[in-house]
């Protein structure tokens, strides 16, 4: 069955091209291409170049927003994320063009072709007009939906959701997600169990349903690839997002610069160096040897268990047990050359003829693994464990003063843009704040970085990862508060935790992952070194183990906002009612699953803590859980939305 689902969802790249091939054949004459940087990646798991030039494109360029691409008798066609400002950057550069070399408005053909990824706005038609560029430039839609990074994970390489959504609160772009799960619906048929949690995602649930009716083909068939299906809004799991992962796979994210399944392992810069104060910057002058800054490749790690087996062998693994074995794997393979000079010379021809090139290959792989591994440590080895014990007693709420001083002595120690607000972040979820707390934060936080950053606060209280700031007194650093949080209340964060045993120190917590005799994983809550179990794989744990509607009624009926959906119930959600309607059997019960595959979509963003974690869930029940989002995200990624 897995080898059924993993080529059917491999077949998304097809449908993808075959969105592209029909934008760019009905697109006249020879053409040039011109990317924005950001959709290289993406668009070489769709197609290669050469595919590209059996379509007409004759030239492929990168985009420059300040410098313009000659023209000459071909049709330029962009490809641009839809983003006003670069919408805007590309008009500026037709602009340019039409001054020096005016277009013929009444010939058959448009000039000039922009394709917004993944829709495109109406806003992008007026400023046509505005601009007099209405005949000139063709605007186009072209939605790739989910990309195959790895076995039981999808993207869709959209990562402006999370900052449109939940800080900006514009929900255009989850028409783009509804359309992608419609044609995922369409491949893989409708489960009969579809479980949602959050506002956003139940409007998605809506939109599919109303984009029209089913074809006839899956209305007929009532068979699906997964039995369950379960949908989620980022900000309903916000800790998952915030704490510091222990496996490798999620760290690589924390430190290396990440793009469409592959992280860049570049000498000088990574995603912790770039947000520190320039006083913690280490000199790498000094460390590593002067490099050649020309157009040297910069080494990359694609994680795909696939094409890469150290990585499959370590991605879910704890950090400092991946890390052993990729240096083992090093000497090993160091060994195996040095006994070369052992070998007679008929062992050594049929050595280098049939052994070498495979050695050679994993001696580069291992060599790139081990390079992002001493990243890793350089950057978070010396202050891992203090922040790792800080989020737990975060979670625990154990004493809400020291815990203050603590977060502002790492501020004030380590001086990183990102990390230090993740850290409080967390803290109001699992606390909750006076406006004097926060006000001292933030004070201290401009002080180091500058007053330029009193937005971000504003916009992280609109995402719900901060209480609001008073508008009008921001100037002040003065706070809207409500009624002071006592210590024994408890926040909405930890009454949801408490419900679903969340928290590995809440009594009974462990009592649904039985301890492992042979000394093995056996708590998804492993991803952050056994602090807390991520809402995703809690859920699919209900719904693979639920042995009837009772159990699972009894586990979630108590969330607010969550529903459930039954094909046998349909306009039916809330799942105290579709318990009673079982019950009176005006339903069919589903429950225990028969084929226990589980489909996971994470709206605004998953990480690789909660895909792991998935992956163990599946191990301990013998199921498939597949997980996707929009984007593959860390926590810091989360915060720099608010920049």
């Amino acid at each position: 069955m897995d080898n059924t689902i993993n080529k059917k969802l491999q077949g998304f790249q097809l449908i993808a091209q075959e969105k592209l091939q029909s934008i760019l054949c009905s697109i006249p004459n020879k053409k040039d291409l011109i990317l924005d940087t950001s959709l290289i990646k993406p668009l070489e798991h769709i197609c290669a170049a050469s595919w590209l030039k059996l379509k007409g494109i004759q030239r492929i360029y990168k985009l420059d927003p300040e410098n313009t691409i000659a023209r000459q008798d071909n049709i330029q066609v962009f490809m641009i994320p839809n983003t006003l400002s670069t919408y805007r950057k590309v008009l500026n550069q037709i602009h340019a063009h039409e001054s020096a070399k005016p277009s013929d408005k009444n010939s058959g053909f448009k000039s000039f072709h922009i394709i917004c990824v993944p829709n495109c706005y109406m806003c992008f038609q007026t400023l046509l007009e505005e601009e007099g560029l209405y005949g000139i430039v063709q605007l186009h839609r072209f939605n790739w939906d989910l990309i195959y990074l790895d076995n039981g994970v999808l993207s869709m390489e959209v990562p402006q959701v999370f900052k449109s959504v939940f800080i900006h609160h514009d929900t255009s772009i989850l028409s783009s997600i509804a359309q992608t799960l419609r044609i995922f619906f369409m491949i893989c048929g409708k489960p009969d169990i579809v479980l949602s949690y959050g506002k956003h995602s139940a409007e998605i649930l809506h939109m599919i349903d109303s984009l029209g009716p089913w074809p006839s083909s899956v209305s007929r068939s009532g068979h699906s690839d997964f039995s369950s299906m379960i949908i989620i809004d980022r900000d309903k799991d916000y800790p998952s997002s915030l704490l510091t992962p222990a496996i490798y796979s999620g760290l690589l994210l924390e430190v290396l610069k990440y793009r469409a399944g592959e992280v860049e392992i570049q000498p000088k810069s990574n995603k912790i160096s770039v947000q520190k104060l320039k006083i913690f910057e280490i000199s790498h002058d000094q460390q590593q040897p002067p490099q050649d800054s020309g157009k040297e490749k910069i080494p990359c790690v694609r994680l795909c268990s696939a094409n890469d087996e150290i990585y499959a062998e370590n991605r879910y693994k704890h950090f400092s047990q991946a890390s052993s074995m990729i240096k083992a794997q090093a000497k090993a393979i160091g060994v195996e050359v040095l006994n070369l000079n052992k070998m007679k010379l008929d062992e050594m021809h049929d050595y280098v003829a049939k052994k070498l090139p495979k050695v050679t290959e994993l001696k580069t792989k291992v060599l790139r693994h081990l390079q992002a591994s001493e990243k890793v440590i350089a950057e978070m080895g010396a202050s891992f464990q203090q922040v790792q014990s800080l989020e737990e007693d975060i979670l625990n709420n154990t004493n809400r003063k020291k815990l203050l001083t603590e977060i502002d002595e790492a501020l004030t120690t380590n001086g990183q843009k990102y990390n230090s607000i993740r850290l409080m972040c967390l803290a109001h979820l699992s606390m909750g704040f006076s406006s004097e707390e926060l006000a001292t934060f933030i004070r201290n936080y401009c002080n180091y970085f500058g007053y330029r950053y009193i937005h971000v606060f504003h916009y992280l209280a609109r995402s719900g990862l901060l209480p609001p700031l008073e508008e009008e007194k921001i100037g002040k650093s003065k706070l809207l508060s409500n009624l002071p949080l006592g210590k024994f209340q408890q926040t909405e964060f930890q009454a949801n935790a408490n419900r679903l045993r969340l928290l590995v120190s809440t009594a009974g917590a462990e009592s649904n992952y039985p301890r492992d005799s042979g000394g093995g994983v056996n708590c998804p809550s492993y991803v952050f070194n056994g602090l807390y179990i991520p809402l995703i794989a809690q859920l699919a744990s209900f719904l693979v183990k639920a042995t009837g509607i009772d159990d699972l009624a009894q586990k979630l009926g108590m969330v607010e906002k969550m529903e459930l959906h039954l094909a046998s119930l349909p306009g039916v959600s809330n799942i105290k009612q579709v318990q009673s309607m079982i019950k009176k059997n005006e339903g069919n019960s589903v429950f225990p699953m028969k084929t226990k595959t589980v489909f996971i979509f994470v709206v605004g963003g998953v990480t690789y803590a909660e895909i792991g974690a998935c992956e163990l869930i599946g191990q301990l029940t013998g199921s498939k859980i597949v997980v996707a989002s929009n984007h593959i995200i860390c926590g810091s990624d989360v915060i720099a939305s608010a920049f």
